[in-house]
């Protein structure tokens, strides 16, 4: 699938930044929420029908990658269960 228009990315980053300021587990600063903020902030100064270089879309895709191996290492061990604040 190739997502790289701003209206299709756009909201799927939102939901993303939205489920995961939902874990309570995770601190205001975690990684994932700081770039997709970011992320988010730079597809917000561009029209809708504009898409994202070749560029633009690996280091979008670096910075899901890393983010979701930091959500992976953050979650608990079994036995633990996981928390979700309601907004």
């Amino acid at each position: 699938m190739n997502i790289i228009a701003v209206d299709q990315v756009h909201p799927l980053l939102s939901d993303l930044l939205s489920s995961l300021n939902k874990l309570a587990i995770l601190p205001s600063d975690f990684e994932g929420k700081t770039k997709m903020k970011g992320w988010i902030a730079i597809l917000s100064k561009m029209g809708a029908a504009d898409e994202l270089t070749k560029q633009q879309v690996r280091q979008l895709l670096l910075y899901l990658e890393s983010s979701y191996n930091s959500f992976m290492a953050t979650l608990p061990s079994s036995g633990t269960s996981l928390v979700c604040v309601s907004l």
